[in-house]
């Protein structure tokens, strides 16, 4: 072989071996798409954004998410769009789909979260021990979940003690609806994108929301008096489900680090910045010089009593799906406390 055909081979082969090994790396560059449903200016979006980076960072830059610029569903729909693979990723609201998960929303419980840093990888480390994200979430896989900050009340009108709640009618999730009633108002069920054009409208009086929201959904102006609950009022987990079939196709190294920057890793990030963004709304309240009260020790005990039947009727619950109900909620509720 002639010194030109030797010297073409060599060139040849090189390029084909660079060819390859970038077709490799190529082909190890997973890139997928999360919907959301929240305006812009709501902290989840930017909450979402932390975890995706993190992500990535943790992926060498081989793992790539898309958050949506817009919502492809309304609330209730987030999950389906990750299960039928409309997008890989979705978080979603347990409450908002009230026969899918019971044991998932356990979490909606008066008293229940000191802080959403603490109270997420809590939840999330007692879900996944005992397989539950298995038995009510196995069409999907269960990334990551987290709760918000202490749900308090927002009004118009000043409450201090329960009688003042009487009659209010008040935007409430799915699960604060037995909340409102047990407390003596009228629970007006929303999703939190509504709280807004319901309060300016006058259909709602007050909601029930964690801090977060004064900002996020722009009530600094709408209300004028929050009353905060230590260990909140309620507690409502959230969850970031993918498709299944998606997620068991992906590389063995991008299944390792969404396993890895999910569960509690992901919870407690998402946690800490929910709090970071609580403090956000209670100073949009301070700055519009709106009154800001703690529930009394003694209208606290009365208040516990009212509503007491929620967590009652979440024991009761579990008991009827063959398990020791009471003994699920101590140690969730020892979980969420100790993080």
């Amino acid at each position: 072989m002639s010194r030109l055909n030797k010297t073409l081979l060599m060139a040849g082969t090189a390029l084909l071996g660079a060819s390859l090994l970038s077709g490799a790396a190529s082909a190890q560059t997973v890139s997928l798409k999360m919907a959301h449903w929240l305006p812009p200016v709501h902290h989840m979006t930017q909450t979402a954004q932390a975890w995706i980076d993190a992500v990535e960072k943790a992926s060498g830059g081989t793992l790539k998410i898309q958050l949506d610029k817009n919502a492809l569903a309304k609330p209730p729909g987030q999950y389906d769009l990750a299960k039928n693979g409309v997008r890989d990723l979705a978080w979603s609201v347990g409450a908002y789909t009230p026969g899918r998960s019971p044991l998932f929303r356990f979490a909606e419980v008066p008293f229940a979260s000191p802080n959403a840093e603490t109270g997420s990888p809590g939840h999330i480390k007692w879900y996944l021990k005992h397989g539950f994200d298995k038995k009510e979430m196995g069409d999907t896989v269960l990334i990551t979940s987290w709760v918000h900050g202490p749900g308090l009340l927002h009004s118009k009108k000043e409450v201090t003690k329960m009688e003042d709640m009487k009659g209010m009618k008040i935007r409430v999730g799915g699960g604060g609806v037995l909340t409102a009633k047990s407390l003596g108002a009228v629970p007006v069920n929303q999703s939190a994108t509504q709280s807004h054009e319901s309060l300016t409208r006058g259909t709602t009086e007050a909601a029930f929301f964690p801090w977060e929201a004064v900002h996020g959904f722009r009530l600094a102006g709408l209300v004028k008096y929050h009353l905060e609950v230590p260990g909140g009022l309620y507690t409502t987990p959230f969850a970031l489900n993918m498709n299944k079939k998606k997620f068991e196709g992906l590389p063995a190294a991008a299944r390792k680090v969404l396993t890895a920057e999910g569960g509690a890793k992901g919870a407690k990030l998402i946690g800490a910045l929910w709090d970071k963004a609580d403090a956000v709304g209670r100073q949009d309240a301070v700055k519009a010089g709106n009154k800001i009260q703690t529930l009394s020790d003694a209208e606290r005990k009365r208040w516990a009593k009212a509503i007491k039947i929620i967590t009652d009727q979440w024991i009761a619950k579990g008991n009827e799906m063959g398990l020791n109900g009471k003994a699920l909620m101590d140690e969730l509720r020892q979980m969420m406390k100790a993080g």
